[in-house]
């Protein structure tokens, strides 16, 4: 006859065993979870292990009678109790994997096939039980006898406690230690919100002119802060862009692009010291004691792509969340059935964005993970405004032209998967006036569903009054193209304004001026170097020398600039597009042209470009040694930047920008080689009085000059020589 003792013992026994297999789980999946993770997770989802394992316990208590003998289990009870539990557990683990692992997930949780597999995972569990209810007639069943002892649950249920409430304890990240913090931030320093709105072009906006209102938070901030009319990215597309304004270098020198998909993070150590390859705004932040911390769901702003270096916590939702890789959250799932039909519209409700915002909200609320001790410095990605534009429903006919049915605006009737923008380009598939104004509509939408987006943030971020306090950055990597050129869309293959163009807008009261626009041409490279002026312009004075990592920076502050807007800091800016073979070679056309690649369609542009543009001039070299010269007063839209002669008049002007092109990148790469390349890093680990030496020879070579603030800051209309005067 079962009695509550027996209960309370299966209960004990089943919560101790689940207890302690979520431990290891966790252990197993943080283990290859590429982000800092953190160890409350577990504890919070330990009550439902322990419920769950409570749950089995006690039906195998019930169940245990009809399984085994009275004179067994007066001999031992606990011993064949445990002996149920441990198999029982066996048969739930192995039924949940096979309906969410082995199963196709549009099988039915009662179909024949599955209630078969279930079949057999049970009779594979009393298999498991039978072998184990002989090896407890062993002479190891009293090894067995005493691991399944009431004292050993009860210890070990006080043993989880104890972990638990350390784990719910404020944790310290792996990166924070790494990051040989060199300096605790003054009270004084601002917190830094850096946002990238992938793929939003500058002529979208209204802000900058735009006949529809897409941007009525963004066009707010501006009117608070400062806006620069001619920003430009370093790179088209989001990988080689987002590392240039990580690293404040231009692609050609931290080499990030189709050709080398990765942004190098190699970590050396050196006399006891860390060394990465390329330093960071994230690695440099954290070196000043701020909390840094990155939110995306991009999966070119990766672990992967070495991108989430210096970062204390990040949030990658281009891949599964940890919570994802735990068995509780497929316990939740079981028996949960799939979403319904019946709309007419695509399902999109989101891109990411407002996980991406609600996260990095609940970041600066969370006390136990945000120390409040320390400034923040925040990036975020929101990646609305990418192709395919499929603004949630209820944004979906807001700019639509009139005229246009609403079926016409929907998949499959227009095109939306990824693979017909590559049909668009190759040009079998036409992309009509009307096609291309329903695109357009589309695009604006997601980017005013965005705007909305960045209007919580702020509201947000005000409302735990944060606001006045943070430096708030807002920026695109790069813009998009409708055909303005031939059959090109998206943004590869190209460095048009189309692409490059791009808003930049950032406010802080307590140093940048209100409404202020700024004409003067801004780089991607310089938001680096500007963000620490920012920084230090709220320090106090005796600030120390400037290191070697931020004198090889290639951009320039705009902090002067932001104050005075006719102190142009450059007078030109660079882009870079590296050779995308390995990108169209993924379009499924290529493998009609194995053979002979050269046939394929798109072969003209396999081939790096490089850029030089000035406020009007543009100047184009490319990889198979052609180039192009325009002015854009004459040819806004760019239609001779590419496969067009050189006019003879213009063959002087275009020979002079092709030099200073080239002796710029290559005093560029000259510089950080011989302030933070690898054989200055490893001279300099032995001998700390080398890196000083080398910035001391750098500038009695004229490399770098003596300024103020962050070691970046021109002088003159450029930071390196060589120098021309156009």
């Amino acid at each position: 006859m079962m009695n509550a003792k027996n209960l309370l013992q299966g209960a004990l026994m089943g919560g101790c065993l689940a207890g302690w297999a979520s431990l290891l789980e966790a252990c197993v999946v943080f283990a290859d979870f590429p982000y800092q993770t953190d160890s409350a997770l577990w504890a919070r989802l330990l009550p439902s292990y322990l419920g769950v394992g409570a749950g089995l316990g006690l039906l195998c208590a019930l169940v245990l009678p009809l399984l085994s003998t009275k004179k067994a289990r007066e001999s031992n009870y606990n011993l064949h109790l445990g002996i149920l539990i441990l198999a029982g557990a066996v048969a739930v683990v192995c039924v949940i994997e096979a309906r969410f692992g082995w199963m196709s997930p549009s099988t039915r949780t009662t179909s024949p096939a599955a209630l078969m597999t279930f079949g057999a995972v049970l009779l594979g569990s009393l298999v498991v039980y039978a072998v184990l209810y002989f090896l407890a007639r062993t002479r190891f069943g009293w090894m067995m006898s005493c691991a399944c002892s009431g004292v050993v649950a009860v210890v070990g249920l006080v043993g989880l406690a104890v972990f638990a409430v350390g784990a719910l304890l404020r944790p310290v990240s792996p990166a924070q230690l790494a990051a040989e913090q060199q300096m605790a931030a003054p009270a004084e320093a601002p917190n830094v919100l850096f946002v990238v709105l992938d793929t939003l072009r500058a002529d979208h906006l209204g802000a900058y002119g735009y006949h529809r209102a897409t941007s009525p938070n963004l066009d707010a901030l501006a009117a608070e802060g400062v806006l620069f009319e001619n920003a430009f990215s370093a790179a088209p597309w989001t990988l080689p862009s987002h590392a240039s304004m990580f690293t404040g270098l231009h692609a050609t020198t931290h080499g990030t692009g189709w050709e080398h998909p990765r942004l190098s993070d190699g970590r050396a150590t050196i006399e006891g010291k860390i060394a990465y390859d390329f330093h960071t705004i994230s690695e440099e932040l954290g070196e000043r004691g701020y909390q840094t911390v990155g939110v995306s769901e991009k999966s070119w702003l990766t672990y992967d792509v070495g991108l989430t270096q210096g970062f204390e916590n990040y949030f990658d939702y281009s891949i599964p969340r940890l919570i994802d890789n735990m068995f509780a959250s497929r316990l939740k799932r079981f028996g949960r059935r799939g979403p319904k039909g019946g709309t007419s519209y695509p399902n999109n409700a989101d891109k990411g964005g407002a996980r991406v915002v609600d996260t990095a909200l609940h970041w600066l609320k969370d006390g136990r993970m945000r120390d409040e001790d320390r400034p923040f410095f925040i990036f975020m990605n929101l990646n609305e405004a990418h192709h395919p534009y499929l603004p949630p429903a209820e944004y979906w006919e807001h700019f639509m032209p009139e005229g246009i049915a609403l079926e016409d605006t929907l998949p499959p009737t227009l095109p939306a998967d990824p693979l017909d923008e590559h049909n668009i380009i190759l040009g079998t598939l036409e992309l009509t006036p009307e096609r291309e104004a329903m695109y357009k509509s589309l695009y604006d939408a997601e980017i005013l569903y965005q705007d909305m987006l960045l209007g919580r943030l702020f509201d947000g971020i005000r409302e735990m009054e944060l606001m006045e306090d943070t430096l708030i950055v807002v920026v695109s990597d790069h813009g998009e193209e409708f055909a303005e050129i031939g059959t090109r869309v998206g943004h590869q293959l190209a460095l048009t304004d189309t692409l490059i163009h791009v808003p930049m807008i950032m406010r802080y009261p307590q140093a940048l001026p209100a409404g202020q626009r700024v004409q003067a041409l801004a780089s991607t490279v310089d938001l680096f170097p500007t963000i620490l002026s920012v920084i230090e312009s709220q320090e106090p004075e005796g600030l120390p020398r400037p290191s070697a990592k931020l004198l090889s920076l290639e951009g320039v502050s705009l902090f002067g600039v932001m104050q005075d807007p006719s102190a142009a800091p450059r007078d030109m800016v660079m882009a870079h597009y590296a050779n995308p073979i390995s990108y169209l070679s993924g379009w499924p056309e290529w493998k009609d042209y194995l053979t002979d690649p050269f046939d394929f369609p798109l072969a003209k542009y396999i081939r790096t470009i490089d850029v030089l543009r000035t406020a009007d001039e543009k100047f184009f070299t490319y990889g198979d040694g052609s180039t192009a010269f325009l002015r854009l007063s004459e040819d806004p839209t760019e239609q001779h930047s590419e496969f067009t002669p050189i006019a003879d008049e213009d063959l002087g002007r275009a020979r002079t920008y092709e030099l200073r092109l080239q002796q710029q990148l290559g005093s560029y790469r000259t510089l950080h080689e011989m302030l933070v390349g690898h054989m200055v890093r490893t001279r300099s680990m032995k001998s700390p009085n080398r890196a000083r030496d080398s910035v001391q020879d750098m500038e009695s070579l004229g490399y770098v000059g003596e300024s103020s603030g962050d070691g970046t800051e021109a002088e003159s209309p450029l930071v390196l020589k060589p120098r021309f005067d156009f």
